[in-house]
């Protein structure tokens, strides 16, 4: 693994950048607990896409990005739907060094770990070699992404791939999710100069049209549900929702976030909706068959107008 840490601005103590770098690390995240919980999603999302069309050619090789690895969960899922004759040339970058060595752990055939970046999006553009991606993804990574860099950092995305072939997928929560909520309510809450919301599956669709690339959209239901019984599991997903350790406790003590959590309880369990929306997108270039390609990707579609 080649692991290049890239410079980025100081942020904010309470940015949403800020918050992340400080919970990603060993100790602070229990990816496990969270995955009992979200692994279904994964599996859903994972299910929505025709791997055999995306990736076609079984022989062949492949140039492939991952923005915001994370742990690297969704690669490694995804390495039982790929044949083993094709070879993934993997680069991936994160903010957090503990993610990226996690990750690198993950992949295995036919992931090929090239470069490992420490950086986030918005400063990965001096490592790109632009229009040289068959595929990039970006999986419930964009939330801490600056809302005044989105054109910019949609414009690189899209200027990272093959004009002709590349594709990116991305999969982000509607600004309706539970995730979101919790996040505003929270800092709201605690904090006198509360971070920028999560960006939404919904700006990130409007600010594709804007650059004029073609892209469709399937939405995926998620609900996450947890037992009243299970206060530390519940205060994990709490945590990691919003990236930050309050204890449940305290959660509990400030109305407004005990008021948000009961309007999510049914009985004596809580039932979290997340819906997603997976999104997947080709530059301008690809024209026609672009979007011919695309829908060919996913059996079903919602609408596109849905995200205006």
């Amino acid at each position: 693994m080649d692991t290049s840490q890239l410079p980025y601005p100081k942020q904010p103590m309470n940015s949403n950048l800020a918050r992340s770098l400080r919970y990603y690390q060993k100790g602070a995240l229990n990816p496990e607990a969270w995955f009992s919980i979200v692994e279904d999603d994964y599996t859903k999302i994972l299910g929505a896409v025709n791997w055999d069309s995306l990736f076609p050619e079984h022989n062949s090789d492949y140039q492939v990005l991952d923005i915001g690895c994370g742990t690297g969960r969704f690669p490694m899922m995804l390495q039982a739907r790929l044949p083993s004759t094709i070879c993934l040339h993997y680069d991936y970058l994160d903010p957090s060094r503990y993610c990226l060595s996690t990750c690198n752990q993950s992949l295995h055939q036919p992931f090929l770990p090239r470069n490992a970046w420490q950086t986030t999006w918005e400063h990965a553009e001096n490592v790109l070699a632009p229009g040289s991606y068959d595929v990039a993804w970006a999986i419930q990574s964009l939330y801490c992404l600056d809302h005044a860099s989105l054109h910019a950092s949609l414009s690189r995305l899209i200027g990272a791939l093959h004009p002709f072939r590349g594709t990116a997928c991305i999969v982000l929560a509607k600004q309706e999710a539970f995730f979101s909520q919790a996040h505003q309510t929270f800092f709201q809450e605690f904090s006198p100069h509360a971070p920028m919301p999560y960006l939404s599956a919904e700006s990130v669709v409007a600010g594709l049209e804007k650059l004029g690339a073609i892209s469709t959209i399937r939405e995926v239901a998620c609900t996450h549900s947890i037992s009243i019984r299970h206060d530390r599991l519940l205060e994990q997903y709490l945590q990691q929702s919003v990236m930050d350790s309050t204890p449940l406790p305290i959660w509990i003590q400030q109305p407004r976030l005990r008021q948000l959590l009961e309007s999510y309880r049914h009985g004596d369990t809580y039932h979290f909706t997340n819906p997603y929306w997976l999104i997947l997108c080709t530059p301008p270039s690809a024209g026609t068959g672009g979007k011919l390609r695309l829908q060919r990707y996913l059996t079903s579609v919602t609408s596109r107008k849905l995200a205006s």
